[in-house]
């Protein structure tokens, strides 16, 4: 393929507008051809946190993402067994595409970079997007120093998918916070909903 791509990963528990809007402002900020999708499989940060099942996941990006043209969904993560790390993944997409790649990372992660399994080798491999994320510093680390770091305009919201399954457990709809198709299949699916 030609041209450079972005990669977004994340549990996407679920997909929402902030994820969306960062994606498209990188494509636009970086020329990106595509945006290539990874929802997390077995993340060694984050696997206590995850609610949705991993097929729901997937399918609630599906809906986001079903009139997208310029985005990819890549699923390995979630069929491969064991614990998922970022460089496995990123190894996959550099054979798969063989094309120059920009991990869309958030400055919270960005500053964690150096506890990521073998972040020199992810360092070395691609170049980084940063999107701002609300608290946290938009510094580059020391570990990163020498790596291509590009900043993109992000919106500054305190949207977190955390913040939305609460909002689903106390009843309500999270409109306008994510598409309207993920809010109807996690109500239809009755994903995040506290039964009473």
């Amino acid at each position: 393929m030609t041209g450079s791509l972005g990669v977004l990963g994340g549990i996407f528990d679920p997909v929402h507008n902030g994820h969306l809007a960062v994606a498209s402002l990188a494509r636009e900020a970086l020329g990106l051809k595509k945006i290539i999708f990874v929802p997390s499989g077995n993340p060694p940060h984050k696997s206590a946190t995850i609610c949705a099942s991993a097929s729901d996941r997937l399918n609630m990006l599906r809906c986001a993402l079903k009139e997208e043209t310029d985005t990819i969904i890549w699923e390995s993560e979630l069929k491969r067994p064991g614990v998922s790390y970022t460089i496995d993944t990123l190894h996959e997409l550099v054979r798969e595409f063989n094309c120059p790649l920009y991990f869309i990372i958030g400055s919270d992660n960005l500053q964690e970079i150096s506890s990521w399994h073998r972040y020199r080798e992810i360092i070395d491999l691609v170049s980084f997007c940063v999107a701002y994320r609300p608290g946290y510093s938009d510094l580059i680390p020391e570990e990163l120093s020498g790596a291509t770091v590009k900043f993109i305009p992000s919106p500054r919201w305190g949207i977190s998918s955390s913040m939305i399954r609460s909002y689903f457990s106390q009843g309500y709809t999270c409109k306008h916070l994510l598409p309207s198709s993920v809010i109807d299949y996690i109500l239809r699916k009755q994903i995040y909903i506290i039964k009473s």
